[in-house]
């Protein structure tokens, strides 16, 4: 059995609507929400949306349940540049104590480009090349630092497969394994595993440009199945879809992921303890009980 998906409160949600928002969505049946990174940052800097965020999910009887850490390219984890690294602590660690403060059980971090072209470089230059050997190192010295807080608060931390050299299926189950902590875990997530997956006639050419370019030569190597390398492991979902070439973010069956074999999997995972709503709002902003209806049809738990 599935655990029940959490929804999203949609990106116009503020201090003058979120009380309604969240009672929407109980009314249509949610139990959990999740709060993306720019949800997270408004929490942080906006006291009066974190006091109508807290009281109007106590009200509905809503969860808060999972957390998106910021994922600026400066401070997802490993980035490459000399100076990143107090950033990246200083605002992982504040997503940590920030999520634990609200009661919630997750936090889905992202690892960062390690190849930086002249489009994505800052201005200290480009990089030209993506050393994942170094990224892991990074990744896993800032891990220690972030996994004893988050022990300490009670949070578990969740690696995103994403489409980059360092957050492949395969590189961040080795660095979960090598880190072989309790308190991390990783993130499926649905659209980004097709974005990696192979299929007859794709070719790296095919994929958006804004992908391609984190990878050496512009080339994406396509992976196997990478929910089969994560599944031991995960802990959370973003569930979404596309049809393999660029980051859509649409709805489960709107694209060409295949859902069946999908939830069959995840059903048998481990350490699964929620699953996210990560489509984007543009698709559900006027009706946010859209969400719970879609997901519904696709055969999840709301």
């Amino acid at each position: 059995m599935f655990p029940p998906l959490s929804a999203a409160i949609g990106a116009h949600a503020d201090e003058s609507n979120i009380r309604e928002r969240l009672s929407v969505l109980a009314d249509a049946g949610a139990k959990r929400i999740m709060l993306d990174a720019s949800h997270l940052k408004r929490v942080i800097i906006s006291p009066v949306f974190r006091r109508e965020l807290e009281e109007g999910a106590k009200e509905a009887h809503i969860k808060i349940s999972d957390v998106h850490a910021p994922h600026d390219m400066n401070v997802s984890l490993g980035f490459p540049l000399p100076g990143a690294e107090y950033g990246i602590l200083a605002s992982g660690l504040t997503a940590i104590r920030t999520s634990a403060e609200l009661g919630t059980r997750t936090v889905t971090f992202h690892t960062a480009r390690t190849r930086l072209t002249a489009e994505n470089a800052p201005s200290s230059g480009a990089i030209v090349h993506a050393d994942v050997p170094a990224a892991k190192e990074r990744i896993l010295r800032q891990l220690d630092v972030l996994l004893k807080e988050a022990e300490k608060c009670h949070i578990l931390l969740a690696l995103e497969n994403l489409f980059l050299p360092s957050s492949t299926a395969e590189v961040i189950t080795e660095i979960v394994k090598t880190a072989a902590h309790p308190n991390l875990g990783l993130c499926y997530d649905s659209g980004h595993a097709l974005l990696m997956e192979n299929f007859p006639g794709k070719e790296s050419g095919m994929i958006a440009s804004w992908i391609r370019c984190g990878w050496d030569d512009d080339t994406i190597r396509f992976q196997g199945d990478q929910l089969d390398t994560m599944l031991p492991y995960v802990i959370t979902a973003h569930l979404h879809d596309n049809h393999g070439c660029n980051d859509e973010h649409v709805f489960p069956g709107e694209g060409r992921a295949d859902w069946v074999r999908i939830t069959e999997r995840l059903k048998k995972a481990p350490k699964l303890v929620s699953l996210q709503n990560e489509v984007l709002p543009q698709y559900f902003e006027d009706d946010i009980t859209c969400q719970i209806r879609n997901f519904r049809n696709a055969g999840f738990n709301i």
